[in-house]
């Protein structure tokens, strides 16, 4: 079974429960306030921020009346919902039919119109297939920004990934992800605080999947649990959370990614190859897919998370960079860690 069809196996057994966990809100609170703090940093014109900032070149420093978002392995529609005061049109694209459904039903459920805000089942990473025709449409083109919540640790190849979003972008358009910091977490007690001295990964047990992976600057963890072993490595599809609205479709046990189900877990870690990353892995495979601009920072507070039973501290990261103006045009900005 492909990547691509192992992802699409775990998120629609998962769609109705992925974010409806309180501890998700939670999470999903902070990567918000986090994105929404850096509208400046990020380097494109957003609408409705009243500002004449929001870019790096001054000549083109001011709000915008028309801003296109492509959220991308969109899941729930968490990086959706972010942006959606600071753009006008967002398109959704994601690997599972059950997420696109919850997606929608999330938008309509945030007051967000499908004129403004919709999706479609898709996947722009199939090498044999990197233009699909019900994507080739000029809707699909010249984005402003692109969003990937939480989505990298399933692609199978970060680069090429990471490439075929710059292409759906505008000369000066963003790519705007995160993901997991590695050796970032820290272990939770049965209370859920902070186990000291317990640094390490730990969210996802690896040994491997036969799958050939292509990649820059990350490394796959063939990991138990916080064991630091490491194999280079990469990944394909992914999915975001949900800010402060649970779902009211039935959840059972057997759909709740967060249960120790060993069939469950399975399915989890199949759909998985880079569970984090490093700063540095991340400003390499950006560059290496043509990104400049490139900056990678961390959030100053870690995130509690539980995943198959096991209860952790975990560090998110957020990355940025940008598709060249002129073709030629070169380097990144220096890596932050703010934890």
């Amino acid at each position: 079974m492909s990547v691509a069809e192992l992802n699409r196996k775990y998120f629609d057994t998962i769609s109705d429960s992925y974010d409806t966990k309180p501890w998700f809100a939670t999470v999903n609170t902070q990567v918000a306030n986090e994105l929404r703090s850096r509208l400046s940093w990020i380097g494109i014109p957003f609408a409705n921020t009243g500002s004449a900032s929001n870019a790096p070149d001054a000549s083109d420093a001011s709000d915008t009346s028309e801003v296109r978002l492509l959220d991308y392995a969109c899941g729930t529609g968490l990086m959706t919902r972010i942006f959606s005061p600071y753009v006008t049109k967002t398109l959704g694209i994601d690997i599972s039919p059950n997420m696109v459904s919850t997606y929608k039903s999330r938008a309509a459920s945030a007051g967000l119109p499908p004129s403004t805000v919709d999706a479609v089942v898709g996947d722009l990473f199939n090498k044999s297939n990197p233009r699909p025709e019900e994507l080739n449409g000029k809707e699909w083109w010249d984005f402003d920004i692109a969003t990937v919540g939480f989505g990298f640790h399933h692609f199978e190849d970060v680069v090429h990934a990471a490439r075929q979003l710059k292409e759906r972008l505008r000369p000066g358009g963003a790519l705007v992800i995160n993901e997991f910091l590695e050796g970032g977490d820290l272990l939770a007690d049965e209370n859920g605080h902070m186990v000291e001295g317990s640094e390490g990964n730990h969210a996802v047990h690896k040994h491997g999947h036969g799958h050939g992976h292509h990649g820059h600057g990350h490394k796959h963890e063939q990991e138990h649990s916080d064991d630091k072993a490491h194999h280079v490595h990469n990944h394909s599809h992914s999915h975001s959370g949900k800010h402060e609205h649970t779902d009211k479709h039935h959840t059972s046990k057997e759909g709740d990614f967060t249960n120790p189900d060993p069939e469950l877990r399975k399915k989890m870690n199949d759909s998985i190859v880079v569970p984090h990353f490093t700063i540095d892995g991340v400003k390499e495979f950006f560059t290496a897919a043509g990104f400049v601009h490139v900056d990678v920072i961390t959030l100053k507070e870690r995130s509690y998370m539980e995943f198959g039973g096991k209860k952790m501290w975990r560090t998110i990261l957020i990355a940025k960079g940008m598709r060249p103006e002129k073709e030629g045009e070169v380097g990144y900005e220096s890596g932050r860690k703010e934890c």
